[in-house]
């Protein structure tokens, strides 16, 4: 396989032949291989059960995109060409049998490099890790073979998740398809990157304070983070056990639903999925909107689509969409705690043997958790059961909050936030302050895709309920509906 890692180029035979195999793969079919590259996971699905195209020639035809394409943005650390073909030679052959694995067959699919893949390289970014492979899945990786999607490869992100945008000492630094000197955010930067650019309809990421959310909205696709504990996170690494959840990220929010509804439910090798209750909902949502957030407003554009927004939300439903002031605490200090302790748990032990060649930033973050003691930790936890029920208090009298999922568009991938929002100087981390009280919460949360000509995108959020993740992905359709799909693609990875 080809690994950056390692720095090969090339994954054996399979990357030798993608060419060939493309031309056989495709044979008399009308769908040129970049239509293919731009094809939803759902409209992949439809095409290939109807025969008009192969698992084999969809999965050819990412791997080459991925090969003329990835060398701009870095957005893969492991492409996983051989198994990848393998895996979609033997759904083609199952077809005429009628053997049908589940709703995601011959769907390519990428996975966060945080997440287990077995035998696939996976190394959370670190150079710990850098020869590890999985000898098992992670349950959500299970879940997607199950029903049929094939594992293309693994997404870069920073070291361990820590930062909200994707560089790290080993991979380098992964750059955004709709401007390469700008960032595509983190920690699922490659995940987004790699969906935005035609890499694979679906990728799976990871999201502890906007991992998921914040590379959506900077790269221009949809995301979701579920609620806590409906998506399984075991077998994998330690290090956001407290905060973490994963979800889909997708070019549309029907493909965001067909991914969740695959890998949602419980499981008793994590055994707090078997406390999360997935909830129905019926009726007309009573919804509110802000575009502020502690008084920090957002820039423009991101203001000027927020509206788009409102005004498609007014014309779904039957309920006023109210404008609400939202002042919730800041949780800067108490969310360095949570995640400092947890880093700190997990990277301990590497410390003495590998602090040099490890993100610095990192370092110190994991410095500061062991500084902590258990009586910070307690006040840290009791502080978030506080300012979970106030922001849950909230939503005692609206089912639905639509808010900016950043403040700003994509900014330069030299630095970790703008030092300036909207005219206001604020601190370089205050970008993703609308994105993080929602893992506190547990609450699910979406980033809705929207560019204009000519502009970067945006991301702008719907957030629920804890449970009622199928409301916020119902809602977000109607919207996406309502307002049209962005037909503009990365002008940076345009051909």
């Amino acid at each position: 396989m080809r690994s950056r890692c390692a720095r090969l180029t090339v994954e054996t035979e399979a990357t030798r032949a993608i060419s060939r195999g493309l031309r056989v793969a495709l044979g008399d079919l009308v769908v040129s291989a970049d239509d293919i590259c731009w094809l939803d996971a759902s409209a992949i699905v439809e095409k290939v059960r109807s025969g008009e195209l192969t698992a084999e020639a969809v999965v050819t035809a990412v791997l080459e995109r991925i090969e003329a394409v990835d060398p701009r943005i870095n957005a893969f650390t492991t492409v996983a060409s051989d198994q990848a073909l393998k895996a979609a030679r033997a759904a083609d052959a199952r077809r005429p049998k009628r053997q049908i694995l589940g709703p995601l067959d011959g769907v390519p699919v990428s996975i966060k490099d945080f997440i287990y893949t077995r035998g696939i390289l996976t190394t959370a970014g670190s150079r710990i890790h850098q020869d590890f492979v999985p000898e098992e899945d992670a349950i959500v990786v299970s879940r997607l073979k199950a029903a049929g999607a094939i594992i293309i490869g693994k997404t870069t992100i920073p070291e361990y998740c820590f930062k909200t945008v994707t560089d790290s000492p080993l991979t380098g630094v992964t750059r955004n398809p709709w401007n390469c000197d700008l960032t595509p955010g983190g920690s699922s930067g490659g995940s987004a990157a790699a969906v935005a650019a035609g890499l694979g309809p679906v990728s799976i990421g990871t999201d502890g304070g906007g991992s998921i959310r914040l590379p959506a909205a900077l790269c221009g696709v949809a995301g979701f983070k579920p609620s806590t504990a409906m998506v399984p996170q075991s077998p994998g690494f330690s290090g956001w056990n407290l905060l973490g959840h994963t979800g889909p990220l997708a070019r549309s929010v029907a493909d965001l639903k067909l991914v969740f509804d695959v890998i949602a439910g419980p499981d008793t090798r994590d055994p707090i999925t078997c406390t999360a209750t997935r909830r129905s909902f019926s009726g007309e949502p009573r919804v509110a909107w802000t575009a502020t957030l502690n008084d920090l407003e957002p820039e423009p554009n991101v203001a000027s689509q927020l509206q788009r927004v409102v005004e498609a939300a007014r014309s779904v439903t039957r309920q006023p969409v109210d404008h609400v002031s939202v002042r919730w605490d800041d949780p800067d200090l108490n969310f360095r705690v949570l995640v400092g302790a947890d880093l700190a748990a997990a990277l301990t032990p590497y410390l003495a043997t590998h602090r040099e060649v490890m993100d610095q930033g990192l370092v110190k973050l994991v410095e500061f958790g062991r500084s902590l003691t258990a009586v910070d930790l307690a006040r840290s936890l009791d502080w978030r059961r506080t300012f979970s029920s106030r922001v849950l208090s909230f939503f005692e009298n609206y089912d639905l909050l639509i808010l900016p999922t950043a403040p700003v568009s994509a900014f330069s991938h030299e630095i970790v936030g703008p030092r300036s929002i909207n005219g206001k100087k604020v601190s370089p981390y205050a970008w993703f302050g609308w994105t993080w009280p929602f893992n506190i919460t547990g609450q699910p949360a979406l980033s809705l895709p929207l560019v204009a000509e000519g502009e970067l995108p945006v991301g702008i959020q719907i957030v629920g309920r804890p449970g009622e993740d199928d409301l916020v992905l119902s809602f977000a359709r109607q919207l996406e509906d309502a307002l049209g799909r962005p037909d503009i693609k990365p002008s940076a990875v345009a051909n």
